[in-house]
């Protein structure tokens, strides 16, 4: 049995560290030469991607590959439209603010239009167009959008002529209100009120929305026709842009939507599985219309607005469309509008 060495000859604490060293070049390379390139590499990645999305944002090669008459067109279209999008609330856009890139954009879909294919491809090349030029700043491509909304040959485009009717309304909105394109526009507001009539509702319904953006008495006197329409779609549409107007006229279609035994607006939908997230959008959004009536128009004579609100908020089980009831309900409060018991 082995014993103990003496006290003397125990480990001490700094016994137990290895012996300090002059650090290698192996070390020095990792400990900063390794962590350099990584961040070079990852600056490196930064900066190209940061080209890539200043190339795919370049005006001329939008135009360039919207001009080859090939399958990906379209393709480009979509990347226009998106990149158009991106731009919307920019104080400084680059493309949509871009008066030559317009005139490009539209010079090539009333060259699609005056093609007349009603293939696929190109049907969906002039849908994308429509919705791009409706994100411009700048209104060059207004006369282009009154054609393809006024342009139906066949059914297939439909598709196109409420792409357009869509168009016209972003771009009246990215404009500032009373646009001299927009004033006194003959040919607008004869596409506008065609398509305010036509037998396909949805198209009615977009004609609506476009309606009440450009809103001046004229469209807004042809909204108020609208209200009577036997889709409940369309007139929805009219009613929610009346209100935004301050129009009292809206009133009763307003009730109509908040009323919680309402069934016209739902029935509309096709697929019964959405029918509830439809009701809840209905709700929101002429509880929505309610508030802007409201504060448009203090003096409107609201009806039984109120206690239609009261009965929605006591009766739903969707808690976003209760909290808007209680906000609505209080600003009427505010006003002077009491809901009933």
């Amino acid at each position: 049995m082995s014993s103990s060495p003496p006290s003397s000859e125990r480990f001490s604490p700094d016994d137990a560290l290895p012996p300090v060293e002059p650090p290698s070049a192996g070390f020095i390379l990792q400990l900063f030469i390794v962590p350099g390139v990584i961040v070079v590499v990852v600056v490196m990645i930064w900066l190209m991607f940061n080209w890539l999305a200043h190339k795919g944002n370049d005006r001329d090669a939008f135009v360039r590959d919207l001009q080859r008459n090939n399958e990906a067109r379209w393709q480009a279209a979509v990347n226009l439209a998106n990149a158009l999008n991106a731009e919307r609330g920019s104080q400084k856009p680059e493309l949509a603010a871009d008066h030559q890139l317009a005139e490009k954009l539209a010079d090539i879909l009333d060259k699609e239009i005056d093609a007349g294919s009603l293939d696929e491809r190109p049907i969906t090349l002039r849908i994308y167009l429509s919705r791009a030029l409706g994100q411009f700043q700048v209104a060059d491509g207004l006369p282009t959008l009154i054609k393809a909304a006024g342009t139906q040959r066949d059914e297939v485009e439909s598709d196109v002529r409420r792409a357009a009717i869509e168009g016209i309304a972003l771009l009246a909105d990215n404009l500032p209100p009373g646009d001299k394109a927009f004033a006194d526009n003959e040919q607008l507001s004869e596409v506008l009120f065609a398509a305010a009539k036509d037998a396909d509702p949805r198209t009615r319904s977009t004609a609506a929305v476009a309606l009440g953006v450009i809103g001046g008495e004229k469209y807004l006197d042809r909204l108020r026709g609208m209200l009577v329409d036997s889709n409940a779609d369309v007139r929805f549409n009219a009613a929610l842009r009346l209100a935004q107007h301050g129009d009292a006229a809206a009133v009763p279609v307003l009730d109509e939507m908040l009323d919680p035994s309402e069934q016209a607006g739902i029935e509309t939908e096709k697929q019964e599985d959405m029918r509830p997230r439809k009701r809840v959008v209905i709700s929101g959004n002429a509880l929505r219309a309610v508030q802007q009536l409201a504060e448009k128009n203090p003096a409107a004579d609201l009806g039984t607005l109120p206690a239609t609100i009261e009965k929605l908020r006591d009766s739903t089980s969707a808690t976003d469309v209760r909290m808007e009831a209680t906000t609505t309900l209080r600003q009427l409060q505010d006003r002077g509008a009491q809901p009933s018991k």
